[in-house]
């Protein structure tokens, strides 16, 4: 008798730990999802809300990230500008929770340079930039290219890689054969202020 009395309190006293035991797991595991879900909130509107000042050194690192890119394939950046941008269709306040003062924008830039001896020319160029870019220890990343009409690869390839800085510099076949088209691209940020493609002048 003795034995099965002191029997029961310690079965209960052990599934008493498990409860215990299995509210704790889950308690760690509502706290793990929820900042999951913040995490995942704070990259979809941009990231962190970064002060005017930093984000227009962002914008002079953007520029000047594909400047020099464009400068190592050897063609003058100012010569060879296509066109600026601040905005992108994924870079958007879909959610309303940007508050007032607080803008949202993608710089970006790009420009054609040319390279002599057609196709020949491009495919010496990527290689060229591959080598730079690896050497600088940035991951880079190659995509084959194929033909709008007929689906046939080209044997063109555009390659793309992200600095120090969080900028996508991007290589790609152009409008013209022996033509690329080189991208700098910023990234969706949010910051104080308000800034415009009219602003790109500043740093030129």
């Amino acid at each position: 008798m003795t034995s099965t009395s002191s029997a029961a309190p310690a079965a209960s006293a052990s599934r008493h730990g498990f409860r215990v035991l299995g509210l704790s797991v889950a308690g760690v595991m509502v706290v793990l999802l929820l900042a999951g879900v913040a995490m995942g909130c704070t990259a979809v509107m941009g990231g962190p809300v970064r002060s005017e000042a930093q984000f227009l050194e962002h914008v002079r690192e953007t520029q000047g990230a594909g400047e020099d890119t464009v400068r190592f394939l050897g063609s003058d950046p100012h010569s060879v500008i296509l066109g600026k941008d601040s905005a992108n269709a994924s870079c958007v306040d879909d959610l309303g929770a940007d508050a007032a003062g607080t803008s949202r924008d993608q710089p970006s830039i790009s420009w054609a340079p040319d390279f002599q001896d057609g196709d020949a020319g491009y495919r010496s160029a990527v290689a060229a930039l591959r080598r730079r870019w690896s050497e600088r220890g940035w991951k880079v990343v190659a995509v084959p290219q194929t033909d709008p009409v007929t689906g046939r690869a080209t044997g063109l390839q555009t390659i793309r890689a992200t600095d120090d800085h969080g900028v996508t510099l991007s290589l790609s076949p152009g409008r013209r054969t022996g033509e690329g088209l080189v991208i700098a691209d910023g990234g969706c940020i949010r910051h104080e202020g308000h800034w415009t493609t009219n602003d790109w002048s500043t740093y030129r």
